[in-house]
């Protein structure tokens, strides 16, 4: 594919704020388009099985555009992406490490910039629902600051070896907190928290469920640790109104919840 034809197409049909930047496998495409946050979008061009790829480099999922994570939106998130991506005509498929990419296939050069803009157009729209704030406003501030917390802790003590937000390849639509490699074993992790017993709870119900599909998961005999990290801080935490809850997540994991008080049994364990 040539480069500077590309460029000349999307010139012809977009305003002169476009930028361009060559890639080892793709051309990026820094557009005028800007989030709510005031992130320009990027596009990506690319020849793949000698089809025309316009692609968001599965910058959405990786959070290149530094978007806060608020887990009680999730779901109503994901309904309005789904609406944008029907809208626009979007696909998504998932590369071997479990990122998401979303994508518009062209058959020839001259249908690129349509692709680029409704490709823009949906980075657009995606991105400011995750910049939006949709729940308990008290209950989101804490969730990101927990997970904000444990997230800086485990780069701080295994660096490269952890990886945040990512399923097992054979589960991919089930995500742990966090995933650390170690001696060719791999350690799930998931964390507890919430404003109230209510979010608390579902958070325990959530590693319950994603401890239980990791036994059925062809990496089973690879896994050393199942470990759910709590905020015995937060309102939420309430070990005697909870015990029925607890003592479930107790059969599915290899011990006991971590306390984040007690953080550094972690490093004991992992």
């Amino acid at each position: 594919m040539d480069n500077q034809i590309v460029i000349e197409q999307i010139k012809k049909s977009f305003c002169s704020l476009t930028s361009f930047k060559e890639r080892a496998n793709a051309l990026e495409i820094v557009t005028a388009f800007s989030t709510l946050n005031n992130k320009f979008v990027s596009v990506f061009v690319t020849v793949t099985n000698q089809k025309i790829v316009v692609t968001d480099h599965g910058w959405i999922d990786q959070n290149y555009y530094e978007t806060p994570y608020f887990e009680e939106s999730e779901v109503l998130i994901k309904r309005i992406t789904s609406s944008y991506s029907e809208n626009y005509k979007i696909k998504s498929t998932l590369d071997k490490s479990g990122v998401e990419y979303y994508y518009k296939i062209c058959s020839k050069i001259e249908e690129i910039p349509s692709a680029v803009f409704d490709l823009a157009n949906f980075i657009v729209g995606a991105v400011n629902a995750l910049c939006i704030q949709f729940k308990d406003e008290k209950e989101e501030k804490e969730r990101e600051t927990f997970r904000s917390d444990v997230n800086t802790f485990f780069k701080i003590h295994y660096a490269k070896d952890v990886r945040f937000r990512q399923p097992l390849d054979d589960y991919k639509n089930i995500k742990f907190n966090a995933i650390v490699s170690s001696n060719s074993k791999i350690n799930l992790i998931m964390y507890a928290t919430g404003s109230s017993q209510y979010y608390f709870e579902n958070d325990l119900r959530k590693s319950i469920v994603n401890f239980e599909i990791a036994q059925k998961s062809k990496y089973d005999t690879y896994i050393k640790e199942k470990i759910t990290i709590i905020n015995d801080e937060s309102d939420g935490y309430s070990p005697i109104k909870s015990s029925s809850i607890f003592q479930l997540l107790n059969e599915k994991t290899t011990r006991e919840p971590i306390k984040w008080s007690e953080r550094e049994k972690i490093l004991e364990h992992i």
